[in-house]
C-alpha cells in the first residue's frame, strides 16, 4: 500500500454527489468539505480525522448506518494507511449493528472460495425482501463496485435492488479492495466466478452480475466467458480503446495511484510499467471479443465519461448477445441520470433471469422512460 499524490478539494467537488447518493447527509458533506484541507495526514484537517469525528458524532447518535457511511468516506480511496484500515474496520462494526434496522432481510456470509491448492475468503452480504424464504430466490443478483467504492458504500444501492427485483442480492468486494484477501490481478474474475459457483450450487437459480466502474470490467468478462446468466457493466473498463502510458497515469483525481494500490504494489508505477500492469485487463487483448457465445450483456456509461473512453462500451455492441447504451451528457457511471439508467438495467435483468411477459412488459416501460436521455445510433438499441 502506499499514499499518493491527490488534492482533497478537488476529490471532494467532483465526489460530493456520488456521497451524498450513497446516503450521507449533504450536510455532513458540505462541513467535511470545509474542513479538510490534507489528503493524508493525521491532523486536525485530516481527511481520516475529519470524517472520523462525523462518524463518530453519528455513532453516538444512534445513526449507525450514517455512521457506517462516514467510516466508509474515511477510508476512501485505498485502504493505504493503517488509519484508513482502522476506519474500515469501524465501518464494517457500525454496519453489522445498523442491519437490525434495514427494510430487507441482511445475512453476512464468508464464502470459501477455490484458490490455488486452498482457498480464499470471501465475504458476502445477501439482501431479500422480507416475506418467504431466502432459499427459494427466483434469481440471484452478485454485485460488485469499483476500485474505491465497495460494498458496504452501495447499501443504497443494494436495498433497492432487492426490493425492486425482489431477487437475492449478492455484495461483494472485488478482487484488490475492501476485505478481499487477494490483490486485483487480470485473472481475478476466479474469485468471482467462485462466488457464482457457490451461489448457484446453493439455491438453483439463474445467477447475474451486477458491476460498477471496475466492477463493471468484470461484468462484461464473466459474461463473455458464459459464467453468468446475464450481467450488466456500468462504467467498466474494457481495454478495447488503447490507451498511451501518459494517457492512463494522467487519469484524474489520482485513479492510477487508486489502482495501484488495489494491484498490491508499494508504490506508485512510472508510466510504462502502469501501462503495461493495466494492459493486461483488456479483453480485446485476451481475445475474449472474438469469442462467440456467452451470456446477455448490457454495457452503459455516460458520454463523457472522465476514466473510461466511450468506446471501451460502444466497442461491445457488436456483439449479438450485447446491448449499450450511451446516456447523453453524463460523467462516469452516468450518476446524472443514474436513477433511470438502474431502474431500466433492473427490468433489463429480470426479463433474462426471470423470463415472462410481467418481466417483459417492465422491460418495455423502463426502457421507454431512459431512451430519451440516451445517446446511441439505432443498432445498439433492443
Amino acid at each position: 500500500m502506499f499514499t499518493f499524490p491527490l488534492d482533497p478539494q478537488a476529490l471532494l467537488r467532483e465526489r460530493t454527489r456520488q456521497l451524498t447518493r450513497l446516503g450521507i447527509p449533504a450536510g455532513i458533506v458540505a462541513r467535511a468539505t470545509a474542513e479538510i484541507d490534507d489528503m493524508w495526514g493525521a491532523g486536525t484537517g485530516g481527511w481520516v480525522p475529519v470524517w472520523a469525528r462525523h462518524a463518530e458524532r453519528a455513532e453516538r447518535q444512534g445513526k449507525l448506518l450514517s455512521a457506517s457511511l462516514c467510516w466508509g468516506a474515511a477510508r476512501f480511496p485505498a485502504l493505504a494507511t493503517p488509519e484508513r484500515q482502522l476506519a474500515q474496520e469501524r465501518q464494517l462494526d457500525c454496519y453489522l449493528r445498523a442491519a437490525r434496522h434495514f427494510p430487507v432481510r441482511f445475512q453476512r456470509l464468508v464464502l470459501d472460495v477455490p484458490h490455488g491448492t486452498g482457498t480464499t475468503p470471501v465475504p458476502v452480504h445477501l439482501f431479500r425482501r422480507r416475506g418467504g424464504t431466502a432459499s427459494e430466490p427466483r434469481a440471484v443478483l452478485l454485485v460488485s463496485g469499483g476500485v474505491d467504492t465497495w460494498k458496504m458504500d452501495l447499501h443504497r444501492l443494494l436495498v433497492a435492488s432487492a426490493l425492486a427485483t425482489g431477487l437475492l442480492v449478492a455484495a461483494v468486494d472485488m478482487p484488490g479492495t475492501g476485505e478481499s484477501a487477494l490483490p486485483l490481478t487480470p485473472d481475478s474474475e476466479f474469485v468471482l466466478t467462485g462466488v457464482v459457483d457457490l451461489l448457484r450450487g446453493h439455491y438453483g437459480k439463474p445467477v447475474g452480475f451486477f458491476g460498477l466502474s471496475f466492477g463493471g470490467h468484470w461484468a462484461a468478462k464473466l459474461a463473455l466467458l458464459g459464467r453468468v446468466d446475464a450481467a450488466v457493466d456500468v462504467g467498466g473498463p474494457t481495454g478495447i480503446t488503447d490507451r498511451g502510458p501518459g494517457e492512463l497515469m494522467g487519469m484524474p483525481h489520482g485513479m492510477a495511484g487508486i489502482i495501484g494500490n488495489a494491484l498490491g504494489l508499494g508504490e506508485l508505477p512510472d508510466d510504462e510499467t502502469f501501462a503495461d500492469l493495466f494492459g493486461r485487463f483488456s479483453l480485446r487483448r485476451q481475445g475474449l471479443l472474438a469469442r462467440t457465445g456467452g451470456a446477455p450483456l448490457l454495457a452503459a456509461n455516460g458520454s463523457d465519461d472522465q476514466y473510461i473512453p466511450r468506446a471501451d462500451v460502444t466497442g461491445l455492441g457488436g456483439r449479438a448477445a450485447t446491448t449499450v447504451w450511451i446516456v447523453r451528457g453524463a460523467t462516469h457511471c452516468a450518476p446524472e441520470h443514474f436513477a433511470p439508467l438502474v431502474a431500466a438495467a433492473w427490468a433489463w435483468l429480470a426479463a433474462r433471469l426471470t423470463p415472462g411477459r410481467a418481466t417483459r412488459l417492465a422491460e418495455e416501460a423502463l426502457l421507454l422512460a431512459l431512451r430519451p436521455l440516451l445517446v446511441a445510433p439505432a443498432s445498439v438499441l433492443p
